[in-house]
């Protein structure tokens, strides 16, 4: 700075000297020469540093660049992180492992290959650790859907609604899972079906029902006779092994064979018709239920 000062000055000096002679009455025209002059040379020290600052940040670059010293370390050279890092605990892949006690919508991820989704869990029944795949109790939600929609899931988690197959197939393919599925007729009685094995298919083998264990419960068996390792069906795409469309004679979306003996996803109503929602041997006959809840767990 006080280089750039005497400079000025200096140069002040050098031009004063350098005025042309004028009459001892004109200082002012004097002064106003010395500003123009000052101002120039303003100018020119500005001009001057920037162009020093942008030679000097050139240069600090290419040093930059060719120290090994400015390099970025190896990891054996670093200094260690003094930090704390906070890990993000890792998705449940099903409701068992759901650190939670509490029924609810939870977020699970069945692989690193997979997108997270949200299923409902239920963490009371039978011991908990249980999704849920299928839910009616109010006839709000129309189950006679296309296979898209089968394919895709439908409804809402806090009421009625159908999980998707394409999620059951992912949900089971890669672990053991059992089913159970529960009953409620219009009069309230209560029952259940439990099976200690379940899989679905992939899309390409029409989400067949690969794999339905041994039963247990108080319902009655009404899928091993006519659904095990049969594909699913829906009103767009029959796969059942008779002429009579089941997905249409039966109004639902099912792993039809010739056709069923449970109906979980056919009308909901409070009468003794094939089409309605039903499970035949809960009561021997095919009266409508008012409940149906199917849910599966991890082994």
């Amino acid at each position: 700075m006080k280089l750039a000062i005497a400079f000025i000055v200096l140069c002040v000096a050098l031009y004063a000297g350098a005025v042309p002679e004028t009459p001892s009455g004109s200082v002012l025209a004097r002064l106003d020469f010395i500003d123009s002059k000052l101002l120039d040379i303003q100018v020119a020290l500005k001009n001057h540093h920037l162009e020093v600052s942008r030679n000097i940040s050139v240069l600090q670059d290419r040093s930059k660049s060719s120290s090994p010293d400015c390099a970025t370390p190896t990891a054996s050279s670093r200094q260690p992180d003094t930090t704390t890092t906070i890990s993000k605990p890792s998705q449940p892949a099903s409701c068992k492992e759901v650190s939670s006690n509490v029924s609810g919508v939870y977020e699970i991820r069945v692989s690193n290959s997979n997108a997270s989704f949200e299923v409902y869990c239920d963490q009371k029944k039978f011991g908990g650790g249980w999704i849920v795949v299928q839910y009616r109790f109010n006839g709000s939600i129309d189950f006679y859907r296309n296979w898209d929609e089968y394919r895709d899931g439908f409804g809402n988690l806090d009421g009625e609604f159908w999980l998707g197959l394409e999620k059951m197939h992912q949900i089971t393919r890669l672990r053991t899972y059992e089913l159970i599925v529960e009953l409620k007729d219009f009069s309230g009685n209560y029952a259940y079906a439990r099976y200690n094995a379940f899989e679905i298919g992939s899309e390409d083998e029409q989400y067949r029902l690969k794999t339905l264990g041994s039963y247990s419960g108080t319902a009655g068996d009404s899928m091993t006779g006519t659904n095990k390792r049969m594909k699913f069906s829906t009103k767009d795409r029959e796969n059942d092994v008779t002429v009579s469309d089941c997905a249409r004679s039966f109004q639902g979306g099912w792993w039809y064979n010739g056709c069923t003996y449970a109906n979980l996803n056919g009308l909901y109503m409070n009468v003794v018709n094939y089409k309605s929602m039903h499970w035949y041997s809960f009561k021997n006959d095919y009266h409508g239920l008012s409940f149906s809840r199917m849910m599966i767990r991890e082994l």
